[in-house]
């Protein structure tokens, strides 16, 4: 009884004491700089391709929500699972050098390869036809850009769910210090190889494309390196690929979830390539921006999730209370990094040209100058719904995740395309319609701010009631 007393009490220092504040950065900070690599190195890539000009990052925008659409229905929910499953092996006390936890860990990367391979084989297939249903088909200028970049990202297909699957294992290990590592150094070859393959060799969108898979195999490498020191993987055996079919339980219905964020997001990417070339690219911009800021929140999310899934892991009274106390700390600092970020945005706007460092077209900076209010109210609420994700994982709440995803797009799909049908009707880019391609984006991010808010409110309400699948918190 005591161990599991301690537990608690450990859980809960590590997050609000002054006297583990050591602890709390151990954790905290490495994890916080591995999701930002990521988005900011994303925006980096959005301020280079900028430079091409504002068809290009339109048509990049449009190849990466298509690329998204057939990627993320697996990849985000692959590594939540595989996070959840490993803190759960290792919270049941067998420790890292278990057969169990070296089994679940080789199962999850086989499966992650194959899932790979098959996204890889779906883009080339599919992927190029599916632009027309974005809004970019062969009569668009931004189709070519678009295509281009995405047949170079098909092919790092199989390498990109490598990289989630091994990210997923070390945060579930409670090791944040090895993907942030791997992450930054992935990222840090990422920014240098951009501009020398997009201006130095003259490849385009096609050279951005290509840095960020050559990056990803970096990250790969070494997170495999260190992964095979560490745990006893095992060889490939038949009970162990079974155990595959545990992972495809729980991420068949976190796909479900992901299919309603990912559609509406598609849509949103679909309605603003319909517009012009500078509309779409403003939009593209302000999209990066906005989830680039929330991201930082997913910092707090994992965290939450590793530490509750292992609390609760252990069954007993202790682990359900510590699980709660976590949660409360977490929702807490969620909502404080919010404020933070809306605040650094509003700062960094004020005093500095933010907005020219993603492109120097004046019909571009106009349109995000437009945005730009929009991205920064949004920042509380998005770290809010971002982090209530986390919790949610950790409760093992993944049947939820997919009712609470889909109630919240319908509302936002909907908003979208009432909009669109009673407020700013056909879409044209000639003279006399020059007003329809900004009425647009004010839909569009409409239905954006309604998803975020629906997202956060349909997981707080059961989780401040303790209704299903909260009930297992303590308070």
């Amino acid at each position: 009884m005591g161990k599991q007393a301690g537990l608690a009490l450990l859980v809960w220092q590590a997050l609000t004491e002054q006297e583990n504040r050591a602890s709390t950065t151990h954790i905290a900070l490495p994890t916080l700089a591995t999701l930002a690599a990521d988005p900011l190195a994303a925006l980096v890539s959005v301020a280079w391709i900028g430079q091409l000009g504002a068809v290009e990052l339109a048509g990049v925008g449009v190849a990466l929500s298509v690329y998204g659409a057939f990627t993320k229905l697996f990849n985000m929910p692959l590594l939540a699972v595989i996070t959840s499953s490993t803190a759960s092996a290792l919270g049941r006390g067998q420790g890292e050098d278990s057969r169990e936890l070296g089994g679940a860990v080789t199962s999850a990367l086989a499966l992650a390869l194959g899932v790979g391979v098959i996204q890889a084989l779906l883009l080339g297939v599919f992927g190029i036809s599916g632009l027309s249903t974005w809004g970019a088909g062969p009569s668009s200028p931004l189709y070519d850009p678009a295509v281009h970049y995405l047949s170079i990202r098909a092919l790092g297909a199989p390498t990109t769910v490598l990289f989630l699957a091994l990210q997923g294992t070390f945060r579930g290990l409670g090791d944040t210090r090895a993907p942030f590592v791997a992450t930054v150094v992935a990222n840090i070859v990422n920014v240098a190889l951009e501009p020398l393959f997009i201006f130095t060799w003259g490849w385009g969108v096609r050279g951005a494309a290509a840095a960020v898979v050559v990056s990803q195999l970096v990250s790969v490498v070494g997170l495999a390196a260190m992964l095979i020191k560490r745990l006893n993987l095992g060889s490939l055996e038949i009970s162990v690929l079974k155990n595959a079919v545990e992972y495809v339980k729980p991420t068949g219905l976190l796909t479900l979830r992901t299919l309603a964020i990912t559609a509406t997001f598609s849509l949103a990417t679909a309605l603003s390539s319909r517009t012009d070339a500078s509309h779409a690219a403003a939009h593209q911009i302000a999209f990066q921006l906005w989830l680039a800021s929330s991201l930082l929140a997913d910092s707090l999310a994992v965290a939450a999730q590793s530490l509750i899934a292992r609390s609760l892991a252990t069954g007993t009274v202790a682990g359900r209370t510590a699980a709660a106390l976590v949660s409360r700390r977490i929702l807490d600092l969620s909502f404080k990094l919010g404020l933070t970020l809306a605040a650094g945005l509003t700062v960094g706007s004020a005093i500095f040209p933010l907005t020219r460092v993603f492109s120097s077209d004046p019909g571009v900076l106009t349109v995000l100058n437009f945005l730009m209010p929009i991205v920064i109210l949004l920042q509380p609420v998005n770290a809010l719904a971002f982090t209530m994700d986390g919790l949610l994982y950790g409760v093992n709440g993944f049947a939820y995740a997919a009712k609470a995803m889909a109630i919240s797009a319908i509302p936002a799909i909907g908003t979208m395309l009432a909009g669109m049908r009673f407020f700013v009707g056909p879409v044209s880019t000639s003279s006399a319609t020059m007003s329809a391609p900004a009425a647009v984006l004010s839909v569009v991010w409409t239905g954006l701010a309604v998803v975020m808010a629906a997202r956060f409110l349909t997981i707080f309400i059961p989780y401040k009631l303790r209704n299903k699948p909260f009930d297992v918190l303590l308070t």
